[in-house]
């Protein structure tokens, strides 16, 4: 189901509830853009990244590693820490040679060469909090020229007798050029609350396809009596839809089979196959979505606890491999997401046969952090994956096996009391 709406100061004349009704947009006529699936083996680097403390203000150290199958990698006393105030949001380029860092909650992006080992050169950076109007916008690179930085301010609306209406929500969108850290495409859109007082109050890793760039999205509910915010995850399954580059011309999407929020939280969670097709994850139950022609295709869906012969299962997103294939962190939600369960595991999955696969991994991994993960010079989609507490390793998956032992074990990865590892780039 498409719900458009004007954007701009447009969108606040539409009134407070808007799951009905229809505006007409037209669409980009810009060439196909997907977001880039995991490096295809031409690398020169896998960047390896740590985070010490789990509790967000998290340093942030990364390595750049020409082998990652054998050794051992440790960050005690080395690692070059990346600037965030909180645990940086990373990207690596394709080739490996590149890494992006947004520093969250000081709003700057920086661009480093990759020189190996802790060796990195800051080519360039941006200010992003002056367009963003924040320190903490989220950003997503969907593509090896551009990224896109996002962020939700929310205002609740009241009448002349002082009673609560609606509360809106303001988008703020910007574009930018990875190349020379320029900032492109701005836009500021207006979303009034959709019904029952829920409203948009978070957006994240989108993905461009067909000239539309395509939103996760997280709602809440505003109680007037208490004043406070409620985290009910009974709306059903959004996506934001934009133009791309332009960001204009707003419109929503929703699924008739699942139920919650599609930003994931740092794991990519929307990605484009080779059809054109999009496929998202929601976080609770955990679902794969599909969005086919701009719209959910509703004949569609994977419950991966229903895959899995598992009761619940939550997930913050997946790493689309190729040729239907992917790899999901999830977590056993009868237990809960936080490290006190340690209740992970990562599963392979098949988008086009409806089938997943637990990979037998070690027991008390927590994975609420992790980023990244790069198909390498063999083939192998490798991550990094250390138990709570103790060493873990590279794991290099094959993508062509359904088997649940289907990887090798490659590097040895030295971990600590309080510390974690945020993945391969």
């Amino acid at each position: 189901m498409k719900i458009n709406f004007l954007s701009t100061a447009k969108a606040g004349l539409m009134g407070v509830a808007l799951l009905s009704g229809t505006l007409i947009g037209c669409s980009s006529d810009d060439d196909s853009v997907s977001t880039p699936t995991p490096p295809t083996g031409e690398q020169s680097y896998y960047n390896v990244v740590f985070g010490v403390s789990s509790e967000g203000n998290s340093g942030t150290y990364a390595q750049a590693l020409e082998n990652i199958s054998e050794g051992e990698i440790s960050f005690n006393g080395e690692g070059f820490e990346v600037p965030s105030v909180r645990t940086a949001r990373i990207y690596g380029s394709p080739s490996g040679d590149y890494l992006y860092n947004l520093s969250y909650g000081g709003g700057m992006i920086y661009k480093y060469k990759v020189n190996g080992g802790a060796n990195y050169t800051m080519l360039t950076e941006t200010n992003v909090q002056i367009a963003m109007g924040t320190a903490y916008p989220r950003w997503t690179v969907v593509s090896k020229d551009n990224a896109l930085v996002h962020t939700i301010n929310t205002e609740n609306q009241y009448d002349e007798n002082e009673n609560y209406t609606f509360t809106k929500s303001e988008a703020i969108l910007q574009n930018v050029g990875l190349d020379g850290m320029t900032l492109e495409e701005n836009n500021t859109l207006e979303i009034p609350s959709f019904d029952e007082n829920y409203h948009i109050w978070r957006i994240d890793n989108p993905t461009i396809k067909n000239g539309k760039a395509y939103y996760g999205v997280a709602m809440r509910q505003f109680d007037p009596a208490t004043g406070e915010n409620v985290n009910l995850e009974t709306y059903k399954a959004t996506t934001m839809v934009v133009d791309y580059p332009s960001l204009t011309n707003l419109e929503f999407i929703q699924s008739e089979n699942a139920l919650g929020s599609t930003y994931g939280y740092r794991t990519p969670v929307y990605h484009a196959d080779e059809a054109g097709d999009i496929y998202h994850l929601t976080s609770n139950p955990a679902k794969v979505l599909k969005i086919a022609n701009g719209d959910y295709d509703n004949g569609y869906e994977l419950d991966l606890a229903q895959a899995l012969g598992m009761q619940e299962v939550g997930a913050n997103g997946w790493f689309y491999v190729g040729n239907g294939i992917g790899y999901v962190p999830y977590y056993d939600a009868t237990l809960g997401k936080d490290k006190e369960q340690a209740a992970w595991g990562v599963a392979r999955i098949d988008i086009y046969s409806g089938t997943a696969v637990k990979m037998n991994l070690p027991d008390n991994l927590w994975m609420w952090y992790y980023q990244s993960g790069v198909v390498g010079k063999d083939g192998k989609f490798n991550m990094a994956i250390t138990p709570l507490g103790q060493q873990g390793n590279i794991y290099k998956f094959d993508p062509t096996s359904t088997s649940p032992d289907a990887f090798e074990v490659g590097a040895e990865l030295d971990n600590g009391a309080d510390s974690f590892y945020l993945g391969v780039y």
